[in-house]
């Protein structure tokens, strides 16, 4: 009978300073995240073990913390890059992969009762903060991936720019969503607002489109997360332009891309509408010079970090 081999231990889970299995990672059940669905958190992938992306991410957690009245204490993770990529590093061993994705959370905690907001004294002073680690998505069709046009429309957001919230009940009911609608595991679902019909973003990736040899993108006024990829490929200085479309510009586009610190750059083939019905097909988004530039740059990137670069 031939020998059967005996799973790895799950992943051990950060939290506050120490690395602990999963079912020991527990939040006090007065924390304001858990009560209120206070805090934000970080996604990343790692290249050649290190965090990627990662002074992107740490000023975006930066701003929304601030903003919320969290103080991140000098020994969280995100204050100290070095101390996160030897945590990291450690849970990819005892995951027993060279590269994964890594969440990184912070939560409120309890409020600092005495602050006014006017004081300068935190609102929270101590949060709580978690780190876990996943294994990459497998990459999608060469071709690009559907997008689906859910029925469900994008809540408003705490603030703009639209801040990573863990209070995430709008994007986990699009997720249900499309999981009706048969999708392929790489397929995304295309969130509108409610008031005009505006796009937005997709369930887990900023959106854009090439028209007129320009990256046309929606306005984040509007409320989508401003993403890391996004900024990275902004600073990269292609044209672009802010936009405030319906799906029809998406039909009319020369290119239509998915894009995020996790997947980088994804084409898209084909876009579905609210029913189900074929809107375009056969986009050939990975053909178009733009997004073939981009996804080498990205490529090029990943490369650099594993270099330390």
């Amino acid at each position: 009978m031939p020998e059967v081999a005996t799973p790895p231990p799950p992943a051990p889970v950060y939290l506050d300073g120490r690395l602990v299995p999963a079912a020991a990672a527990v939040l006090p059940a007065d924390d304001h995240g858990v009560l209120f669905g206070l805090g934000f958190y970080e996604t990343f992938r790692t290249s050649g073990g290190r965090p990627h992306l990662w002074s992107y991410h740490r000023q975006r957690l930066g701003l929304a913390c601030a903003r919320a009245g969290i103080s991140l204490p000098s020994h969280a993770l995100a204050n100290d890059e070095e101390r996160l990529r030897a945590v990291a590093g450690e849970m990819l061993k005892s995951f027993g992969v060279h590269d994964a994705v890594f969440r990184y959370t912070i939560t409120a905690g309890t409020s600092n009762s005495s602050a006014s907001g006017l004081s300068g004294d935190p609102l929270y002073a101590e949060p709580h903060e978690l780190m876990t680690v996943r294994a990459a998505p497998a990459p999608p069709n060469a071709e690009g991936v559907r997008l689906h046009v859910l029925n469900l429309r994008r809540d408003s957001g705490e603030w703009l720019p639209r801040p990573k919230s863990i209070a995430c009940a709008n994007v986990l009911l699009g997720a249900a969503e499309l999981r009706q609608r048969a999708a392929e595991p790489a397929d995304e679902g295309l969130l509108l607002n409610r008031e005009d019909r505006w796009v937005i973003e997709t369930l887990r990736q900023n959106v854009a489109w090439i028209s007129d040899g320009r990256l046309c993108y929606p306005d984040l006024a509007l409320g989508a997360i401003a993403g890391t990829c996004l900024a990275w490929v902004l600073e990269l200085g292609c044209p672009s332009a802010p936009r405030r479309a319906h799906v029809d510009e998406l039909l009319q586009a020369d290119a239509v891309l998915v894009m995020n610190s996790v997947r980088g750059i994804t084409p898209v083939r084909e876009i579905r509408g609210q029913a189900g019905e074929v809107l375009r097909a056969e986009i050939a988004s990975h053909e178009d010079p733009f997004v073939t530039s981009l996804s080498r740059q990205w490529s090029e990137a990943l490369d650099a970090t594993a270099r330390g670069a």
